[in-house]
């Protein structure tokens, strides 16, 4: 007998007009008006509000591994952690297959823009396998998504084992700056006060990125949740792997998790962790235009680049941490 299909319990609106004339400036390649979801107005392309119940009735398994996060906050380094510590250190088959294929990047084809440069190819770039596929594959099953938790399968959580990441969005928003103009979602001549901008109102894919957070910071005693901070991986990697390891069941020698704390190394991973098939980036070894850029904290300051505009990062960050406990940890 099949389960029940679940409504989106969430309203989807069209962004306002004015909105979606700014928004439609940036990302020239949508024609259908940008929406806001649910009660925090969560921005999304048109092709997400279609989709938005298919994802929210996905079937979860018990043995699911999902990584969630606001992107550009550690994503793939903590998804090569997770699969190799529940894959035995298997680094010859992490070697062999693309991260792209290992994990189910589950909305990805709902970003997709209505005016195509080219005809897409197979496995969308950015993944193999999304929402449509995703009951094809074997298990134990390994699924990214951006995707705040709310909007997730409603038994995600009691099902199956959900690792959410999380870093300094002034952080994040340098590091999403670049990565716009890397999937060419924005021309590369958007400066990053302009992007900024956009990030403050909530006029990006994604955002509004606080509550994305919270809503996973709330479940954080969840014994099924594992939250984490990109800060304190890049701090303490080691405890991290001990802490990743026990929460997945899993026991290492010391000698095998100094080993993997090696090849998670940053520089080593950019190197040896194959992870996009078909994105072409700059590759000047200076150059910002690349999916692993550089995985410092604090790097932030570099870009915010007048007292004005640290000002203004003091003041989102005083503004958006008022009503929560959570913190980011400081990294020296």
């Amino acid at each position: 007998m099949m389960a029940e299909r679940i409504k989106f319990p969430f309203e989807i609106n069209n962004v306002t007009e004015e909105e979606d004339k700014i928004v439609k400036k940036y990302y020239k390649r949508y024609t259908r008006p940008f929406v806001r979801v649910g009660p925090q107005g969560y921005c999304w392309m048109a092709g997400y509000g279609d989709k938005a119940e298919d994802i929210y009735n996905l079937k979860v398994r018990t043995d699911d591994i999902w990584v969630v996060s606001f992107p550009r906050s550690g994503t793939t380094w903590l998804q090569e952690l997770v699969w190799l510590l529940n894959n035995n250190l298997d680094y010859d088959g992490a070697a062999a297959t693309l991260l792209t294929k290992r994990y189910a990047f589950i909305e990805y084809p709902t970003q997709a823009p209505e005016i195509m440069k080219s005809p897409p190819s197979s496995g969308h770039g950015a993944t193999v396998y999304d929402y449509q596929d995703l009951h094809t594959l074997p298990s134990p099953r390994y699924v990214k998504t951006h995707v705040n938790l709310d909007f997730l399968p409603p038994k995600l959580l009691d099902t199956a084992k959900v690792f959410y990441v999380a870093r300094d969005p002034r952080d994040v928003v340098v590091s999403f700056h670049f990565m716009h103009k890397l999937f060419r979602y924005f021309d590369e001549g958007v400066q990053f006060n302009e992007f900024w901008d956009l990030f403050k109102r909530d006029l990006l894919m994604h955002m509004p990125i606080f509550p994305h957070l919270e809503e996973a910071w709330k479940h954080r005693d969840h014994p099924n949740m594992m939250f984490l901070f990109y800060e304190e991986m890049q701090k303490d990697l080691r405890s991290v792997i001990d802490r990743v390891a026990e929460f997945l069941g899993k026991a290492y020698s010391d000698e095998e998790k100094n080993k993997l704390a090696d090849h998670l190394n940053f520089d080593n991973m950019k190197k040896h962790t194959p992870i996009l098939e078909h994105v072409t980036t700059n590759d000047n070894k200076d150059s910002e235009m690349k999916f692993m850029r550089k995985g410092k904290s604090g790097n932030w300051i570099n870009y915010f680049d007048t007292e004005e505009l640290r000002r203004e990062a003091e003041l989102y960050m005083e503004e958006h941490l008022k009503n929560t406990d959570l913190r980011f940890p400081k990294v020296d």
